[in-house]
């Protein structure tokens, strides 16, 4: 059975009643005030909206063009295919320069000019990439900055390439630690540093598991030793 409420209690306000008096009294003193906050507020949320789907679509038209250029590049077989893929990169990148797939398209762009033999070109790229990429689960920021190292070292710019080798190697490689620290023995070896290409060799036969690779590197390790 519900306690009967005193005298006192039926005649207190309600709490609830009593805050919508206070609202009302506030929006009929301030029309003006509250109207260009509401309109502000709708606006914000317009907008918002509006941006949100703007960037899906951006987003999506760009991994289209991307899937284009992929599909072309598994389909290469002379160099004029190389040259249209190309257009195609650099048609997403100018159309799309804020998206996933424009900072994707550099890399493929220095790896294309690589491949010509257009090795600044392939620089700049490359560099681009590196610059503007952000996290790396997969590890391309590691093949981009080797791939400079590669860029280099055909440049006969060894100190440079050695510098991009390490640089690599200091960031997500799982899977290319071998690759890496070869890459760095490599130009110790031939900068005529012994000493640290023997040690770089060595790690690199710790972090191979290829029957190949191990011989390889086995008789790098013996003639420098």
């Amino acid at each position: 059975m519900a306690a009967k409420l005193s005298k006192k209690e039926l005649k207190r306000p309600d709490a609830f009643q009593s805050s919508i008096e206070i609202i009302s009294d506030y929006i009929y003193e301030n029309k003006t005030r509250f109207y260009a906050i509401v309109t502000a507020v709708v606006l914000a949320a317009v907008v918002a909206f509006g941006i949100y789907v703007y960037w899906g679509n951006y987003q999506s038209s760009a991994r289209e063009m991307y899937a284009k250029a992929s599909n072309m590049a598994r389909n290469i077989s002379k160099p004029d295919d190389v040259i249209a893929n190309i257009k195609v990169y650099k048609e997403l990148i100018n159309k799309y320069p804020h998206s996933l797939s424009a900072r994707m398209s550099h890399y493929h762009l220095g790896n294309r000019y690589y491949n010509l033999g257009e090795v600044d070109n392939a620089i700049t790229e490359y560099k681009k990439f590196v610059s503007s990429s952000r996290s790396d689960n997969a590890g391309i920021s590691f093949l981009a900055l080797t791939s400079l190292g590669y860029c280099y070292e055909a440049k006969k710019d060894l100190k440079v390439a050695l510098e991009y080798f390490e640089k690599a190697q200091k960031g997500d490689n799982v899977g290319f630690q071998s690759i890496g620290f070869c890459n760095i023995a490599r130009m110790y070896e031939q900068l005529n540093d012994k000493k640290n290409a023997l040690e770089n060799y060595k790690s690199a036969l710790e972090k191979t598991s290829d029957p190949s690779m191990k011989i390889f590197i086995k008789r790098k390790i013996s003639s420098l030793s």
